[in-house]
């Protein structure tokens, strides 16, 4: 499995049910009965930011990035959230010996987790991505009865259609998003450079 066709995968899920509204002090989003507190936004943003110092990457630089980089980690960290929460409920499971042997067969964890920077994954966050997106690819195997690549299909449509369960809701501080159109811009948070602000990519 190459990191591409994992990116694909998690990046497709973020629910068709996301939405910003009333939601409780101190969380940046919930999912499902999952939150995510500002606090733990916080420090993926600063790791995040930290590692793109090291890099010596600006982020204007960052093609893939879906919005800005708060509002970036904060969608991966959604999607990390929401897929955990399906795979479990499907009896889908990786283990660290899994995602170890895709960091070797993808030129290390170095090589990796620079390419998910350009997605907005902090490395706080890296080894739990790798994890459900490896995990949504065993999972659309399992419900579309195997690996051809029209059961493949299959069974991502079923992870699309179950995905919209797990109900996503935003804080309205970090600005609005539209399932169809990703991040929309904000003169509060900053225009997101073209082409980058749907969640899919």
């Amino acid at each position: 499995m190459k990191l591409k066709l994992a990116a694909v995968a998690v990046a497709a899920g973020l629910a068709l049910t996301a939405c910003s509204g009333p939601i409780q002090a101190g969380s940046a989003a919930t999912v499902g009965d999952h939150r995510i507190t500002t606090a733990t936004l916080d420090e993926n943003v600063t790791e995040f930011q930290k590692a793109l110092e090291a890099a010596k990457i600006a982020p204007d630089q960052l093609q893939q990035l879906p919005g800005t980089v708060t509002q970036a980690v904060l969608l991966q960290l959604v999607n990390v959230s929401q897929f955990s929460q399906l795979e479990r409920q499907n009896g889908v499971t990786v283990t660290d010996g899994e995602v170890d042997a895709f960091y070797a067969s993808n030129n290390g964890k170095a090589a990796v987790d620079q390419i998910l920077l350009q997605r907005g994954v902090s490395p706080l966050l890296a080894r739990d991505w790798l994890k459900v997106s490896i995990g949504s690819e065993k999972l659309a195997a399992k419900l579309g009865g195997g690996t051809g690549e029209q059961q493949m299909a299959a069974g991502q449509q079923k992870i699309n259609e179950l995905a919209g369960k797990i109900p996503v809701t935003f804080s309205p501080r970090y600005g609005k998003f539209d399932p169809s159109q990703g991040w929309l811009p904000s003169d509060r948070f900053g225009t997101a450079p073209a082409g980058n602000g749907a969640a899919a990519g």
